[in-house]
């Protein structure tokens, strides 16, 4: 039997970090796998590496050294990695960003939109929505293509804690139910709660990977 690949592997990865080090952009040596039907958290103090990692992973940062595995077939997205605003622009309503899912991905996101009083809006303009009904517009939009990996960073950040919890749970619903692939920064005990895996990062290297027991 042929051992299936990990959704998505990092392996030795580093980028200078050309727009500063500051950014924390710059990292080294990263090297982590992930499989379908979990999700990954990235840990660290602020300027660790997450966001850097989250963004040689989605392809938005050059590579200096390393390389990053998406096993074949298999469809990337993300989230938080671009202003709200401009990633929620791509679906016109959350209504129109259920169009193209399978039955089950979409299922679960309406019900996170009923928890989180949203489907009463589900065919308001994105644009006409709060900056916190944006930031989960910006979910739905990053999930609606139903891709295979999610790449997510600040999910929660800045968002009341109902709503925080809303999408925690709708991401995590993805995971069990149609086996998405989630690699996510961690900024707060919710999110790590929500994590099969954590890797810990620290002035853009990995101290630790440990499974969530």
């Amino acid at each position: 039997m042929t051992e299936q690949s990990p959704a998505l592997q990092l392996c030795h990865v580093g980028t200078n970090g050309a727009e500063g080090a500051e950014s924390g952009y710059a990292i080294e040596n990263v090297s982590f796998a992930c499989d379908g039907g979990t999700w990954t958290a990235l840990a660290g103090p602020a300027a660790a590496g997450k966001t850097g990692v989250l963004r040689c992973a989605a392809g938005l940062e050059p590579l200096t050294a390393g390389e990053v595995r998406l096993a074949e077939g298999l469809r990337l997205a993300h989230v938080g990695l671009l202003p709200a605003p401009e990633q929620a622009a791509t679906i016109a309503t959350l209504a129109s960003g259920l169009g193209p899912m399978p039955a089950g991905a979409a299922e679960v996101v309406r019900d996170a939109l009923r928890r989180l009083d949203l489907w009463e809006e589900r065919d308001t303009p994105v644009r006409e929505l709060t900056e916190d009904r944006q930031r989960v517009a910006a979910v739905v939009a990053a999930v609606s293509g139903a891709p295979d990996v999610l790449l997510a960073d600040d999910l929660t950040v800045g968002l009341p804690p109902a709503t925080a919890e809303g999408v925690l749970d709708l991401v995590r619903g993805l995971v069990d139910r149609q086996g998405l692939c989630v690699v996510a920064s961690a900024t707060d005990l919710a999110s790590l709660e929500r994590a099969d895996a954590v890797v810990l990062l620290a002035e853009g290297r990995v101290v630790e990977t440990r499974v969530v027991p």
